[in-house]
């Protein structure tokens, strides 16, 4: 009787290569930014991380880092995706971007990211109140 030769097996798992950090990510950033007070209306946290799109590194279709993010509560989001983000912050007369760089550069330092965030409600109330 012959014998024949073992067949390879194929193993059962394969191997995952070892993911890289997405330095466009930031879970710790998005996790601080929600304990900031909404800064359209200085609504008490928490909030909802919201990004800006408009020129900064997104592109069609593509979230743009979480550098660019702001806190606003779930209302005042959902107004902004409702109406359009240019015409959102355009209405309310601030650019988002300076106030997400603050947060980015202070960011895990709540009492300063609450100063900035509170900061921005208190302009667009005074613009609204004086337009």
């Amino acid at each position: 009787m012959r014998r024949s030769r073992p067949i390879a097996r194929i193993p059962r798992e394969v191997p995952q290569p070892k993911r890289t950090p997405d330095p466009k990510r930031s879970a710790s950033h998005l996790a601080f930014v929600r304990t900031l007070p909404c800064c359209v209306c200085a609504a008490r946290a928490p909030s909802e991380a919201a990004h800006i799109r408009a020129g900064n590194d997104g592109g069609l279709g593509t979230k743009p880092s979480d550098r660019f993010t702001v806190s606003m509560c779930r209302r005042c989001h959902a107004d902004q995706h409702q109406r359009g983000e240019l015409a959102f912050w355009s209405g309310h007369g601030v650019d988002p971007t300076g106030l997400a760089e603050h947060l980015w550069t202070h960011s895990g330092d709540l009492s300063a990211g609450t100063r900035a965030a509170l900061r921005m409600a208190m302009t667009i109330t005074s613009r609204r109140t004086a337009g």
